[in-house]
């Protein structure tokens, strides 16, 4: 399985979403405003999460963990086309990069896969840090995107059943691959639905529901990325 298509599963839609030649610094052109809206946070996200993120790729840290370090920039055309783009890091100094083109080129025919570049950290709005198997770190625009697309996302859980009492965990993308929430749906509305989860369960109990000691089972809310509803 080809892992950047796993990564970046959105990368089709986000080329066709962010063109514009006349677009404002960091906008995504081409979105509805409400999209627009939406993605804004998790773009201040990504850049204000960035710097540590580059500093554990100066120390070693993702090479020492066979892992990859992708940015995501917008490139111009001659003609003032904006397209944004994927960059597997391959250098940085200070707040200096270069980078391998890490996806095709729908618009900005200038550059093409493969292509080395060199480019700024003010340059960043999102970031990704990756394995061989897909699983992914960051991406707070993709996952933004996708998750308003989807409209309803799941919410994952873990579920342990000791001594009378529940315990409902929020399970991550670092141990449910399958889970493209990370850092998307707020904390609040996690433990929210957490919350509602135990009540539940607690209820099923007291109705004669039988749940088996310590055994972890896993189950899901869902959130609404438009209206902020949640189930249950």
């Amino acid at each position: 399985m080809n892992m950047f298509s796993m990564l970046f599963r959105v990368i089709s839609l986000l080329a066709v979403l962010c063109v514009c030649g006349h677009a404002v610094e960091d906008q995504f052109a081409g979105m509805t405003p409400e999209l627009q809206k939406f993605i804004n946070p998790y773009i201040d996200k990504a850049k204000a999460s960035f710097p540590a993120v580059k500093q554990k790729y100066i120390a070693g840290d993702y090479v020492r963990e066979n892992r990859s370090m992708y940015v995501q920039i917008a490139l111009t055309g001659k003609d003032g086309t904006k397209e944004m783009a994927f960059i597997r890091v391959i250098w940085c100094a200070g707040t200096k990069f270069q980078g391998i083109l890490a996806n095709e080129m729908y618009f900005v025919k200038e550059y093409t896969n493969g292509d080395t570049l060199s480019f700024g950290e003010n340059q960043v709005v999102n970031w990704v840090v990756a394995d061989a198997e897909g699983r992914e770190e960051g991406n707070y625009v993709g996952k933004a995107i996708d998750a308003y697309i989807s409209q309803k996302v799941g919410v994952f859980y873990e579920v342990v059943y000791k001594k009378g009492r529940f315990t409902v965990t929020y399970q991550d993308a670092k141990d449910r691959k399958q889970n493209s929430v990370d850092g998307v749906v707020p904390e609040k509305i996690i433990a929210q639905i957490a919350e509602r989860l135990k009540a539940g369960f607690e209820k099923k109990k007291r109705e004669g529901q039988k749940f088996e000691e310590g055994k972890p089972f896993y189950t899901y809310g869902v959130y609404d990325c438009h209206t902020g509803e949640t189930e249950p």
